[in-house]
């Protein structure tokens, strides 16, 4: 085998190992949360207590760039056991479809956490108890919530499309080649099948020309 040929095997075995591999973590992923919104009834899917959410108001926002969280921006939130007063959080009151993404600025007088969006003049009317508390947000991905929200709309389609196509590919180049490997088989079978036969025959020449 030429090592061009070494390389391009390697290549694709390497090429369908990666798809494989993503293909089977999107698939266990992609169950969990399903688990987790049908089964468990999670308001906020979760794995390992991460989520991720889409930012759809302008109410925290800031003129600190680090500090600000926009429309369409996405964060990562994580599940904690206690929260502290300036940590951002995300909650849903019991009624709510929306979780509110809010930082603590104190406890509220009625119990629970006093909450306030940066942007907002005044503090939320009601208090945030813990058990309603989805996590702390931990990172924030700029704009990526509007990429988020196009793949859960109509992209998965083609991302999905995508992945196909690729792992049509790969099966093709690597029945391709398992044809190939064979025909070299056979080939070198007959090959040696023939070189036999040939020194079959001069065997019997050679014991012929002996006798004489």
């Amino acid at each position: 085998m030429s090592t061009a040929k070494k390389i391009f095997r390697i290549a694709k075995k390497t090429a369908w190992g990666i798809f494989l591999g993503f293909f089977g973590l999107v698939a266990v992923v992609a169950l969990w949360l399903t688990i987790e919104k049908f089964i468990m009834k999670s308001p906020v899917p979760s794995i390992f207590g991460f989520a991720t959410l889409t930012v759809e108001t302008g109410s925290m926002q800031s003129i600190l760039e680090e500090e600000s969280i926009d429309p369409g921006d996405m964060i990562l939130i994580r599940r904690q056991n206690e929260y502290k007063v300036g940590e951002v959080i995300t909650f849903l009151h019991e009624g709510d479809k929306i979780p509110t993404t809010h930082r603590i600025i104190g406890m509220h007088e009625d119990g629970g956490f006093k909450t306030k969006g940066d942007a907002n003049n005044t503090p939320d009317p009601e208090g945030v108890s813990e058990d309603i508390i989805l996590g702390k947000v931990v990172h924030k991905f700029k704009g990526a919530g509007v990429f988020a929200t196009w793949v859960r709309t109509e992209g998965w389609i083609y991302i999905t499309a995508c992945f196909a196509i690729l792992g049509l590919g790969l099966f093709i180049l690597s029945s391709d080649e398992e044809e190939e490997a064979q025909k070299n088989t056979e080939t070198e079978e007959i090959a040696e099948s023939e070189g036999v036969s040939d020194n079959s025959e001069a065997d019997r020449n050679q014991d012929q020309n002996t006798e004489n």
